[in-house]
């Protein structure tokens, strides 16, 4: 052994890594006797090295213990090595390369692999990262550099990506510099902790102070990193004490009694944020406070709040704060925030003399401004909400619909006593389709009974079909057959009580609604009870909303899962919502779908926000469930996909296996979904399947965080099954990398747990060989070889070598050759079979491929030879590798060779696999991981084409 007596000799280094010469895993012992003995625990003596990338030689490195001196590594004689960093600082570098990676990986980057640069004689100089396909980049500058020599290769970096994050070392002078162009600087260092060296993250601020926290703590986004002390705002990236200072004006609030302050001629302002903190929608006001007088206001309301009517007086409540904006001449000078608008009718409104609401368009620009005569008894006032008017249309043509006739829309629209001028031909289309959503088996699209003259459909049926869930565009006699086929079904399903042809029906329709010999063609301007103002739900039982929201929304599921918002809950349901909070609104939608199990459906995910994105407490909602939670908003919106995806599923294989029974009436009409054809239920399928991706990406990321592989292998294994039976070659090749990552994760997990296990038991076989028994050394070989075939690629050379001494130890220099097929010695003797005998045995081969193939299974050589029917004799492995050539010489370029089902006995990828395919003329990868990542592919892929062959 060599001695090192003083603590000058530079061959005693205190980092190094592990693995091979060119590893970027560091490691660093500790000084301590005691911290050594837990650092070597589980490890080998010779698994260090002294790396390339610290600047080393590439060799062996030997951890020495002592008591009296520090611990340290020590190259092995002869020694030439001419690395000059040796202190626990040396491999800071790549402590700080592999810190950023994974916390890269947490923040959707999964791709991002560290690159190392040497600066002057400093190895690791700089640590780079190229994220986004090289849009953005981040810099680790650890070595000293010049001002202008930073700032040209600042200057360099920025025309290469479109945003660069730079983070300085302890050692760094140029932080100073980007304090005063950025007004902050980001530090990063390590320091020991054990037997580890930790990096944590610094927010250097103006006056030098620095503050420090995990790198866990902070966040990745477009425009850079942002830690605890730094602040995202519309304006960039900012030391967050700024942005205090900058809202302490905005903080002076004060605290208003509900309905104190009523409001009118409300604006929406789309292009107005909310203040940070808040969610919602803003409107510019009119507001009038208890006792004041009528002043100008911004107000933000919640998002599920309808927007108000400038014709209409409001009244806020449920927790409202006035706040002075400090904005420009031209702008409001106060900020209202309120969770509560509450519409008054005309007596209430009378109490704020105040306000002036504006005339609503259609009676400012109208004849009525000069002449208001009594209404008639029988004709109600215009003014009807939405709902009302959904109501009343339903009523009077379920009424034409039962008398055989037809209507146009100018004579349906006057009996109501609201002109057919003031309703736009956007608003008809809306009322239209709110009266016939969902389409169902048993309710017509009652829209067909409207005529704009003669036999044929509506001008407008065909967009009211698109709204409704057919496909756009289709031709006018597709749009005439489902028009004739819905007036078949209203007369049906309503019970006409005559019959007569279409010309006669509309004739009839075209009668004078005031006729008092058709009262049932007249729709009786009698507000219906469903119409009515949504009532407050505040004090309803929970169960009684809960069941109302499930039946609702099932029923949407059923006739094609389209997206509802509140709104339109509230108008379906008769409860307004929108009087509830988040809170309660989230425990609804909660209680709609308990208990959920993970293979359960969960229909709150079609209620949306009203601009179509995911409500904000989604992500709850899915946490609570035990759904995996998404962390960036994007995220989230594929989240909900991913459930609505298996709701459409689910129905639509519901659907299938209804038809193929033969249970559904002949003349039952199909779902919007199936009328779209197979192209749209393609491509919903994909999106499906892409959603169901993106949540087993999740699930996978947790438990490679919680180190659950078990876990992390079956999620791996079912995104493979998603991935080979359910994209398109585009989108595999786009996920493809996903798959990739994965596959390493657990295979270097499971390489790992091979290593903690094979290392000791090829120790204890070098130390117990000559003393201990041969039965009980062939047993710990046994189990050696065992482990080396579940290891993935090629064992490191140590063991090699361990494993060949321990073999020719037992003198078995042959048995871990024996993997593929033992061959038979009297076989060997024998003549080998024929080309005509190995085209039959090929024969029998691929047609027990294909069994195998066609139950999604693969299969191994023994169980080959003992198929019923067409036992095989045993076969040397060149007879094998031939019998699997012209198995598959038939087989489609475009397709997985059959031979991809022939595993070991271990189920892992059969080494005559590689030579089949080159033997047909494919292209495999070269590297042992991306083969078997590929093979794993082709099963999957076999898997999906044989499955309905």
């Amino acid at each position: 052994m060599t001695s090192f007596p003083d603590e000058g000799d530079t061959r005693k280094v205190q980092t190094a890594v592990i693995g091979r010469a060119g590893s970027d895993v560091p490691v660093f012992l500790p000084y301590d006797q005691d911290e050594f003995d837990a650092f070597m625990r589980g490890r080998s003596r010779d698994e260090f090295y002294c790396g390339t990338l610290l600047g080393g030689c590439g060799k062996k490195l030997t951890p020495k213990r002592y008591t009296e001196k520090k611990c340290h590594f020590a190259h092995r004689p002869p020694v030439h090595c001419r690395r000059t960093a040796n202190g626990e600082s040396s491999a800071d570098h790549l402590y700080i390369g592999q810190a950023l990676a994974q916390w890269l990986a947490q923040q959707n980057h999964r791709k991002a692999k560290a690159s190392y640069r040497t600066v002057g004689d400093r190895p690791g100089g700089t640590v780079d990262f190229r994220l986004s396909g090289g849009r953005q980049f981040v810099r680790v500058q650890l070595a000293r550099l010049g001002l202008r020599q930073w700032q040209q290769e600042a200057e360099d970096l920025t025309q290469g990506a479109e945003a660069v994050e730079w983070l300085f070392g302890p050692d760094s002078m140029l932080a100073y510099d980007r304090v005063k162009t950025h007004g902050y600087a980001i530090r990063i260092e390590c320091r020991t902790v054990g037997a580890t060296r930790e990096v944590r993250v610094g927010t250097q601020l103006p006056g030098d102070t620095i503050e420090w926290t995990a790198l866990s703590e902070c966040s990745m986004t477009r425009e850079g990193i942002v830690t605890p002390s730094l602040a995202h705002t519309p304006e960039g990236i900012m030391p967050r004490r700024s942005t205090e200072a900058a809202a302490t004006a905005a903080q002076v609030f004060f605290q208003l009694a509900d309905d104190t302050v009523a409001f009118t001629g409300a604006i929406p302002r789309n292009d107005v944020r909310p203040p940070a903190g808040t969610t919602g929608r803003v409107y510019d006001a009119d507001i009038q406070p208890v006792g004041a007088s009528v002043l100008r206001a911004r107000i933000v309301l919640p998002s599920i709040t309808p927007a108000p009517n400038p014709s209409r007086v409001y009244l806020l409540g449920n927790g409202v704060t006035l706040t002075p904006l400090g904005a420009p001449e031209d702008a409001p000078a106060w900020l209202i925030l309120a969770s509560r608008a509450r519409r008054l009718d005309a007596r209430e409104a009378a109490a704020w003399s105040g306000l002036r609401p504006a005339l609503p368009e259609s009676t400012a620009t109208g004849h009525t401004q000069t002449s208001r005569p009594a209404p008639a008894p029988a004709v109600r006032q215009p003014g009807l909400s939405d709902p009302e008017i959904v109501a009343s249309l339903r009523q009077s043509l379920e009424r034409i619909a039962r008398s055989g006739g037809r209507v146009t829309w100018p004579k349906l629209v006057r009996a109501m006593g609201n002109g057919a001028e003031s309703i736009t031909p956007e608003h008809r289309l809306k009322l239209l389709v709110a009266m016939d959503f969902p389409p169902a088996q048993d309710r017509p699209v009652l829209s067909s009974l409207l005529t704009t003259g003669g036999d044929g459909p509506a001008s407008f049926f065909s967009d009211v079909l698109t709204e409704l869930g057919w496909a756009p565009g289709i031709s006018a006699q597709e749009v005439d057959r489902i028009h004739q086929q819905e007036l078949e079904r209203a007369y049906q399903l309503c019970g006409a009580r005559r019959e007569a042809s279409p010309s006669r029906k509309a004739a009839e329709a075209e009668a004078p609604p005031a006729s008092a010999g058709h009262p049932q063609e007249v729709p009786e301007p009698q507000k219906p009870q469903v119409g009515r103002e949504p009532i407050s739900p505040a004090s309803l039982p929970t169960l009684q909303l809960v069941l109302a929201l499930r039946e609702h929304l099932r029923a949407r599921a059923k006739n094609g899962a389209a997206d509802v918002t509140w709104r339109e809950l509230s108008e379906a349901t008769g409860f307004a919502f929108r009087l509830l909070s988040d809170e309660r609104c989230a425990n609804l939608l909660f209680r709609v779908d308990e208990p959920l199990t993970d293979s359960g459906l969960m229909y709150t995910a079609l209620v949306v926000a009203e601009d179509g994105n995911p409500l904000p407490y989604f992500a709850a909602i899915l946490q609570r469930h035990g759904r995996p939670v998404p962390g960036l908003p994007s995220e989230v919106h594929w989240a909900r996909q991913l459930e609505v995806g298996r709701i459409r599923d689910a129905y639509t294989d519901a659907e299938r296996q209804r038809k193929t029974a033969g249970t559904e009436p002949a003349d039952a009409v199909s779902a919007p979904a199936a009328r779209s054809g197979s192209e749209l239920q393609a491509h919903v399928s994909e999106v499906a399947a892409i959603g169901t991706l993106t949540g087993l990406r999740w699930r996978f990321g947790r438990a490679r965080q919680t180190g659950d592989l078990a876990e992390a292998k079956r999620v791996w294994q079912e995104a493979g099954r998603v991935y080979g039976t359910k994209l398109t070659p585009e989108n595999q090749a786009k996920y493809r990398n996903h798959l990739r990552d994965m596959s390493e994760w657990v295979r270097g997990r499971e390489n790992e747990n091979v290593l903690a296990e094979l290392r000791p038991l090829l120790h204890n076989l070098a130390q117990k060989e000559g003393v201990a028994d041969t039965s009980t050394l062939r047993g710990d070989l046994n189990r050696a070889k065992e482990l080396k075939r579940k290891y993935h690629g090629k064992l490191p050379e140590d063991l090699q070598t361990a494993l060949r001494a321990s073999e020719e130890g037992l003198d078995e220099p042959t048995a871990s050759r024996n993997e593929v097929s033992a061959p038979d010695h009297e076989t060997d003797r024998e003549s080998r079979p024929s080309r005509e005998k190995l085209s039959e045995l090929a024969a029998l081969v691929r047609a027990a491929l294909e069994d195998a193939a066609h139950g999604g299974t693969t299969t191994t050589w023994s169980a080959i030879r003992h198929r019923p029917g067409g036992e095989l004799p045993h076969l040397h492995p060149d007879d094998q590798g031939e019998i699997l050539v012209l198995a598959d010489a038939d087989t489609p370029m475009s397709e997985p060779l059959l031979s991809a089902l022939v595993t070991t006995n271990n189920g892992e990828l059969h080494p005559l696999y590689r030579h089949v395919a080159y033997s047909l003329g494919r292209d495999l990868p070269v590297s042992q991981d991306e083969l078997h990542a590929q093979w794993q592919l082709d099963v999957l892929r076999l898997y999906g084409l044989w499955k309905h062959r």
